[in-house]
């Protein structure tokens, strides 16, 4: 990451709101949204089901546009790129993490973390040197050849993290990512999570509805009815209210 970067917030959101539909039938799953995530964050999203936090979520990683406000990643303008230039960032700065594994039941553990660096133009021995190092970093090293079915839901997350470092992110988003985990697979996941925020210096930004995960937050977000009701460590206030 270049000074610039290190100086630049990671995220900063002046008024962004998103509205599905038109007319009597329209829906605002956010209202007026005022954050910034610094470089280097860990950020905890939390709130209700339909409280705006993967509407939220969307928006950051880029796979969907504010209906009004702006939001920035690291200086640029998310709602003015075009299609091409949003697909580019998400490939070369995003990571993403989902509660569902969305692993290829067909192929190996090594192969569902190799497929992501198939746009990267790397030689097929690099890539999977790359992989191997992967997972080894999720502690899968020995787990490579397996099918997902083969897998624990541990497991399978774990590839599923080591798949969205494949392109070196500087920010990783994770949807739920304990959701479909037992509590002692979905702690070994969140202490992962942490570790390479710690260790690599990247952005989190990890939505949630559970209050385990809320309890031990770095910083946390709290959303509801498309606005944030908290937000203690904020640098912009939201949604007209005043620190």
């Amino acid at each position: 990451m270049n000074d610039e970067n290190a100086t630049t917030p990671a995220y900063r959101l002046e008024g962004v709101g998103r509205r599905y539909g038109s007319g009597n039938g329209a829906v605002d799953a956010l209202g007026s949204i005022d954050l910034e995530i610094g470089s280097g964050e860990y950020v905890v999203v939390a709130g209700s089901s339909g409280s705006g936090k993967s509407t939220l979520l969307q928006l950051l990683g880029a796979l969907d546009r504010p209906s009004s406000g702006t939001i920035e990643f690291e200086g640029r303008d998310l709602g003015h790129m075009s299609e091409a230039a949003q697909a580019d960032l998400r490939r070369e700065a995003i990571g993403f993490v989902f509660q569902q594994f969305n692993l290829i039941p067909t192929l190996s553990a090594a192969e569902n973390v190799e497929i992501a660096l198939d746009p990267s133009g790397l030689e097929p021995a690099t890539r999977r040197r790359r992989c191997a190092e992967l997972l080894d970093r999720v502690g899968l090293a020995g787990r490579a050849k397996h099918l997902p079915g083969e897998l624990s839901g541990g497991e399978q997350q774990r590839v599923a993290i080591a798949r969205s470092l494949a392109n070196q992110p500087r920010v990783l988003l994770a949807d739920e990512p304990t959701g479909n985990l037992d509590s002692r697979n979905g702690e070994a996941v969140l202490e992962l999570i942490r570790g390479l925020w710690l260790g690599e210096g990247l952005t989190v930004v990890l939505i949630t509805h559970d209050s385990a995960i809320t309890a031990d937050a770095p910083r946390l977000v709290r959303l509801a009815d498309g606005a944030i009701e908290t937000d203690p460590l904020g640098r912009l206030a939201s949604a007209g209210t005043s620190r």
